[in-house]
């Protein structure tokens, strides 16, 4: 069993079954064009005189049977393989055998096959990394490589064969040309198509399928295709085209003397033409000529159609779903009918409903909760009541005398005010990559954190909380109210993060004591008499390089509420 198993893994690791099936077929195409060459060269006259001989022995009450002989003088087979000659030497006969290759080299092709697949080899059988990329097109253009390899073989086989008997036997005459080049065609059809289909889907189940299992197996691939217009193109060609040209060939074919003489007389009476042994030939080959070009006009046009009814939709609908990937979720189509390719379409549309449903959602979501803590909960896929600890600096900002503004305004353009408030102060935050955790009220509360992306979390709040006081002069500079003062507080340090609640709502938030010691340092800017306060852990890992312009100014230790030791804290200015 494990030796079994071994071979199996090997059989399929170095993808033997490929080799195998591309032998299979062009084995199929080499008896098939054999034969059909036997057949085409076929001595009728003979097939005739030994008819009537079999005829006459029987009246007579004696058997028949047809020997080995007559069979190679009905069917005259040509050896491409070798001839005998003589020559004379040193006065005595001497035979020769010359020997003529005529197999189409298909380890030749093999090895060709192989040189293709060597970076799937070293892939598996190496330990240096190798470059996916290039194994993807390896794979996808796998098929037409094949594909082209199978009329290659073709072109090859018709030459080489040509030469052979010109070497062999003299000059090719036009019957056996005609009679290789049908042969190759039928080889190429047949060998290509094949080669298209079935080894295709080996390719796709044992090549591609475990490669791409493990490497980008549901992105988009590179490399060439054959387009579904493309495929019918060549299903017609193969297995409707080649057959019906060979339908008109063989009957004209075995009757190309009448050509001859009818090409020589083509200047005498007419009416030769018209004779009875003529007309029993040349009518059915002229009705077959006639069939073959209704046929051949119906496949042409069973093409066009295929593609204005297959290939059409699906170019638009694969521009459609380009067109989703990028962003654009206006692209619906139309179903007009409830074939395959209309409940695709169908499909499609509730496919499309969705991602604009959800959009929406996301949308509406972002407008309650930071879209980086939107997208942080989407990704973690669960919910973690447990929470993280993370290191972060947070940001407190209120407005001072809020009561009794609030009290002055109707509760309308109170919420106007704020909204307006809040527009103008909250994008310093944005610009500097903060995440608003929530507005209390007048207050906003900003957390900047590498868990965010915002990797120097420090600078970034303190950049913040500059730009939200340049933006509080900008609104009230509007004169649209009565002018209002805030005090920012900002604080660094561990907390805790997470979702807070239960499994059916949640809220998330950061919990901590550098939280509770942010708001303390907000509200202590009333005491200080100045609107940014920044503790000491801010400054300690803050590169005071970046604020040119700007004057930190120590303060007296001050000893907050709930805390044993004092804290200093440092008032933010413009530089003397």
């Amino acid at each position: 069993m494990k030796i079994f198993s071994s071979f199996r893994r090997g059989f399929h690791r170095l993808h033997l079954g490929l080799y195998v099936m591309f032998s299979l077929m062009v084995l199929f195409g080499n008896a098939t064009s054999y034969y059909f060459q036997t057949f085409s060269l076929m001595d009728l006259e003979r097939v005739k005189t030994e008819v009537n001989l079999a005829i006459s022995k029987h009246a007579k009450g004696e058997g028949y049977s047809i020997t080995d002989a007559v069979q190679k003088e009905i069917f005259r087979p040509i050896n491409y393989h070798k001839r005998d000659a003589y020559r004379y030497k040193n006065g005595e006969l001497e035979k020769l055998e010359e020997n003529v290759n005529d197999d189409g080299n298909l380890d030749l092709y093999f090895l060709l096959l192989i040189v293709w697949l060597w970076p799937l080899y070293r892939h598996y059988f190496s330990k240096k990394p190798q470059d996916p990329a290039r194994i993807e097109k390896r794979i996808i253009n796998l098929p037409i490589v094949i594909f082209v390899l199978g009329w290659v073989m073709a072109a090859q086989l018709y030459f080489v064969k040509v030469a052979s008997f010109s070497e062999l036997y003299g000059p090719a005459p036009l019957r056996i040309k005609l009679s290789l080049a049908a042969s190759s065609l039928i080889f190429a059809a047949f060998v290509s198509y094949l080669n298209l289909e079935l080894t295709g889907l080996y390719i796709r189940r044992r090549i591609a399928g475990p490669f791409f299992k493990q490497n980008n197996p549901h992105g988009l691939k590179h490399g060439l295709a054959i387009s579904l217009t493309m495929r019918h193109a060549l299903m017609l060609f193969s297995l409707a085209t080649v057959p019906l040209l060979l339908a008109l060939y063989v009957p004209s074919f075995f009757n190309a003397d009448i050509f001859v003489r009818l090409f020589e007389t083509r200047n005498a009476s007419i009416d030769w033409l018209f004779t009875y042994e003529n007309l029993r030939v040349l009518a059915p080959i002229a009705l077959v000529a006639l069939l073959a070009l209704m046929v051949l006009a119906f496949q042409a046009v069973s093409l066009i159609l295929y593609r204005v009814n297959v290939q059409t939709p699906m170019n638009a609908l694969v521009k459609r779903m380009k067109a989703v990937a990028a962003g654009d979720f206006d692209c619906k189509t139309s179903v007009l009918y409830n074939d395959e390719l209309g409940q695709l379409k169908g499909h499609f549309n509730m496919m499309l409903d969705g991602l604009v449903e959800r959009d929406h959602i996301k949308d509406t979501f972002g407008r309650y909760v930071s879209l980086e803590i939107a997208e942080k909960i989407m990704k973690s896929g669960k919910v973690n009541l447990a929470g993280e600890e993370i290191q972060a600096t947070v940001l407190f900002s209120d407005i001072r005398g809020f009561t009794p503004l609030s009290e002055n305004l109707p509760p309308k353009d109170l919420i106007r005010f704020l909204n307006e408030y809040f527009a103008y102060i909250t994008v310093p935050i944005a610009g500097n990559r903060g995440v608003i955790n929530k507005f209390i009220g007048d207050a906003v509360m900003a957390i900047f954190s590498p868990v965010f992306g915002v990797e120097d979390h420090k600078a970034a709040a303190v950049r913040a909380a500059l730009g939200m006081r340049a933006a509080l002069r900008e609104f009230n500079a509007l004169g649209r109210y009565p002018e209002v003062a805030f005090g920012v507080g900002v604080h660094s340090g561990a907390l805790v993060a997470g979702n807070v609640g239960t499994e059916t709502r949640l809220e998330y938030t950061v919990l901590g004591d550098t939280v509770n010691v942010a708001s303390r340092i907000e509200s202590h800017t009333k005491t200080a008499a100045t609107e940014i306060l920044l503790s000491e852990a801010v400054m300690s890992g803050l590169d005071r390089k970046l604020f040119p312009g700007i004057d930190f100014m120590e303060g007296e230790p001050v000893l907050m509420k709930g805390k044993s030791k004092p804290l200093v804290l440092y008032k933010v200015g413009p530089a003397a």
